[in-house]
């Protein structure tokens, strides 16, 4: 990777980071959520070069464990989920509880399979913490992270 391209994807990302962060600051976790969620890629530079995208995947689950450190003094239950897309720009990390609009609390995650081993996620799961399944939908696939129970 050339040295000025390294520079200004580290930017990019350093700017991810820092937007998602500002994101997060502005969330009162004591108030309600419905599939409240960001994305760590908006622009989808991750889906350029595979290590962008790992980078992106990365970023992901970082943010995913900002969410829950965030979350964790609560008073009330919130679900947090983290998604890995094809199409890095789909990332995402999900905050979730009861709601006044109804939405089915907890989220159920239907159709996902967690036995199904992905190699691009082995490397940067925490597997002690965190579980990862597989959702099938017509030719994509996406992958879901959770806390483990």
């Amino acid at each position: 990777m050339d040295r000025r391209y390294k520079m200004r994807i580290e930017r990019y990302w350093n700017k991810m980071e820092k937007q998602a962060d500002e994101a997060l600051s502005k969330l009162d976790f004591n108030e309600w959520f419905d599939l409240w969620h960001t994305h760590p890629d908006w622009d989808g530079k991750g889906n350029s070069r595979p290590e962008n995208r790992q980078r992106a995947s990365t970023l992901t689950i970082q943010l995913l464990q900002k969410v829950e450190d965030l979350s964790g003094n609560s008073k009330k239950t919130i679900q947090c989920f983290a998604i890995v897309c094809e199409d890095t720009m789909e990332n995402s990390v999900y905050i979730h509880s009861e709601n006044p609009n109804g939405s089915q609390f907890p989220f159920l995650f239907e159709d996902v399979n967690w036995s199904q081993k992905v190699d691009e996620l082995e490397s940067i799961i925490n597997k002690e913490l965190y579980e990862y399944g597989v959702f099938n939908k017509d030719d994509s696939q996406t992958y879901f992270i959770r806390k483990k129970s």
